[in-house]
C-alpha cells in the first residue's frame, strides 16, 4: 500500500510539472492573460527563455533567460524605438507601468547569441 501511494504521488508530481511550463506547449504565446499577450517570433526562441509569467500583484512580466540579457529595446507598432535600457541579468522584470495600451516589439540582446531576439507584446 505504501508503494502504491508513493507511485501515485510520483506520477502526479511529474504530470503537474509537465503541465506547469508555458514554454514547451507548442504555441508561440509565452504569457497570455486578459490584459496582455507576449508572443515569440519563432519556435527557436523557446530554447533561450527558460520561463515567463505575468505577476498580477506586481503588475509585471517576469522572464528568466538561459543567458544574461545585456540590453532590451522596445519599439512601438510603427517600428520606432521608444525605450532602451541595460539589464545585465538572466532575470528580466518588465513593469506594465512602462507601457500604454497597444502593440510593441521588444528586442532582447542575449549574451552568446549574435542576433537580437524579438518578442511581441500586446497590451489590451
Amino acid at each position: 500500500m505504501k508503494n502504491l501511494i508513493l507511485i501515485f504521488a510520483t506520477v502526479i508530481s511529474f504530470t503537474t510539472a509537465s503541465f506547469a511550463s508555458n514554454i514547451g506547449d507548442g504555441t508561440l504565446a509565452i504569457v497570455k492573460t486578459a490584459s496582455i499577450t507576449l508572443t515569440l517570433e519563432d519556435e527557436g526562441q523557446k530554447e533561450f527563455i527558460v520561463s515567463s509569467v505575468f505577476e498580477a500583484e506586481n503588475d509585471n512580466i517576469a522572464m528568466v533567460f538561459g543567458n544574461d540579457v545585456s540590453m532590451i529595446q522596445v519599439f512601438n507598432k510603427e517600428g520606432e524605438l521608444e525605450m532602451m535600457f541595460p539589464v545585465g541579468s538572466k532575470e528580466v522584470n518588465l513593469g506594465m507601468s512602462l507601457f500604454s495600451e497597444g502593440n510593441y516589439r521588444m528586442g532582447f540582446m542575449v549574451e552568446g547569441i549574435s542576433e537580437v531576439q524579438y518578442t511581441n507584446l500586446q497590451i489590451k
